[in-house]
């Protein structure tokens, strides 16, 4: 007989998930209480949600998604069986900021890794998500973009009024002396 309580979590996670879309799982082993709390809070500043998760249910989670969507099929192959303590975060909005934080994060304290995830549809394994992480943001590529189209004006400006500038401290000089 299946307990009621576990087939709860599973439908849980599972709805979870499908209202995600993007989510890593990753490992962690001896772990302070307090490494995760701050773990937690720095994810939920950028809209993302640590959840520990036993790893049997996750995988049913997923094995029942995987029924209609291809992506969690490819999870389920690639991935499964899960082993070592498991915990799932899930990114509501920009998904990038999670994994970054999550990342700094894992490089301060070695007891946290990836495992997988599911980003925009794709799997990615552990060395995709760290690469993942270490991509700039959106807002940092948008700032170089303008600064790339700027850059070029600016040169043209100061190139066209360095002469008159130079006549001028020039000019001021010879005021100066005079």
């Amino acid at each position: 007989m299946v307990n009621t309580q576990k087939k709860d979590i599973v439908s849980s996670v599972s709805d979870i998930l499908k209202n995600a879309q993007n989510f890593a799982l990753i490992q962690f082993e001896k772990t302070t209480h307090k490494d995760l709390e701050t773990l937690r809070k720095d994810l939920k500043k950028k809209d993302a949600q640590l959840q520990v998760v036993k790893n049997t249910l996750f995988e049913k989670a997923v094995n029942k998604l995987s029924e209609e969507k291809a992506e969690y099929r490819e999870v389920r192959e690639k991935f499964f069986p899960l082993k070592d303590k498991s915990a799932v975060i899930m990114f509501k909005g920009d998904w990038i900021d999670g994994l970054k934080t999550y990342f700094s994060q894992a490089k301060d304290n070695e007891s946290f890794s990836f495992k997988f995830g599911l980003i925009e549809d794709n799997a990615y394994d552990a060395e995709g998500l760290k690469k993942l992480s270490q991509l700039p943001g959106k807002d940092e590529l948008v700032a170089k973009l303008i600064g790339s189209m700027k850059n070029p004006m600016a040169r043209t400006t100061r190139a066209l009024t360095f002469n008159m500038q130079k006549l001028v401290y020039v000019l001021n000089q010879k005021a100066q002396q005079g």
